[in-house]
């Protein structure tokens, strides 16, 4: 039965027994510190949903599960508003043989929940390994599920155009603003400006999840989840914020939202947080577009080069 307006799922209990005996336990924030090693030794970038922060952040939508098998963290989504679970990117080191044995090990794990195996969320580089193991899957490529990356040079150059500069110039010099770095103590007036912004003006049907307990879950814990971010008030009240993540490298943009009357704000939570935080990385992932025509023009147009990431779901032939 559907749990509530958003058409949320509940998992059944069959599936969560089934998921402890596999040896699975659900993710929370005080994991981050045993799985940041296995993303130290991944290959290459991930995308921007396998990221600790997404996996916590959104885990009253797709709660998140997890268990240690050999040299890797296995990693389970279940899908509330569809009623399943997927696996996610395994994180460790990819050889043909670690994967060979992570892909045996799902297999034999969606047999015992009753379901069929469903990777999401796979990148090129993973794609290689997962087809190799000797499971046979069938490939699914979907434009709205890639996310959008850069070079810190073509981010920086799309942020130099004309029109973006002019706007990020006219919102500092014509705003009383003040900036401020998110702390966990903030989680409250960021779901209250959540909730006004966000909640305001959009309806949950609308929704894949709820965005405003995703930003709040990621600012209740954001020193221990390594995350990164700027709260601006505008006049003293909360207008706009932005929370990144940077790892191995990879800078990610999780989350942001402004109140966009405010002109030039977005430009400048954008470049704020870039300034701040991202200079240094080899690559800066600006997530997907979730098929949004808007926000595929505005990603699209965001710098003058740009590359789709693409991330393949693979279903198990049975």
């Amino acid at each position: 039965m559907k749990a509530d307006a958003k058409h949320y799922f509940d998992m059944s209990d069959a599936f969560l027994k089934a998921a402890e005996e596999r040896g699975y336990k659900p993710v929370s924030w005080q994991d981050h510190d045993l799985f940041d090693p296995y993303y130290e030794k991944m290959n290459d970038h991930w995308c921007a949903n396998t990221s600790f922060l997404n996996l916590w952040g959104w885990k009253e939508s797709f709660p998140a599960f997890y268990k240690v098998y050999g040299d890797y963290i296995l990693l389970l989504n279940y899908l509330r508003l569809d009623g399943y679970p997927t696996a996610a990117p395994c994180l460790g080191h990819y050889t043909n043989d670690g994967i060979k044995n992570v892909t045996e090990e799902l297999v034999r794990d969606f047999e015992a929940f009753g379901y069929p195996l469903v990777l999401m969320d796979i990148v090129p580089w993973m794609l290689p390994y997962y087809q190799a193991s000797g499971v046979e899957f069938e490939l699914e490529d979907l434009r709205d599920l890639q996310d959008y990356v850069y070079t810190p040079e073509e981010f920086l150059e799309g942020m130099e155009a004309q029109d973006d500069r002019y706007r990020y110039r006219y919102f500092k010099r014509k705003f009383n603003y003040e900036t401020v770095e998110l702390t966990e103590d903030m989680a409250d007036e960021c779901l209250s400006f959540m909730d006004k912004c966000w909640c305001g003006y959009t309806e949950c049907e609308e929704c894949c999840g709820c965005l405003k307990q995703v930003v709040y879950n990621a600012v209740e814990h954001i020193k221990e989840l390594q995350g990164l971010g700027v709260l601006v008030r505008v006049d003293g009240e909360a207008a706009g914020l932005c929370i990144v993540t940077c790892r191995n490298h990879l800078g990610i943009y999780q989350y942001k939202n402004a109140v966009n009357s405010i002109k030039g704000l977005n430009e400048y939570l954008l470049r704020e947080c870039f300034e701040r935080y991202l200079t240094d990385t080899d690559m800066i992932n600006y997530t997907e577009d979730m098929g949004v025509e808007s926000l595929r023009y505005y990603k699209e147009h965001l710098a003058p080069h740009y590359s789709l990431l693409s991330k393949y779901t693979l279903t198990r032939k049975v």
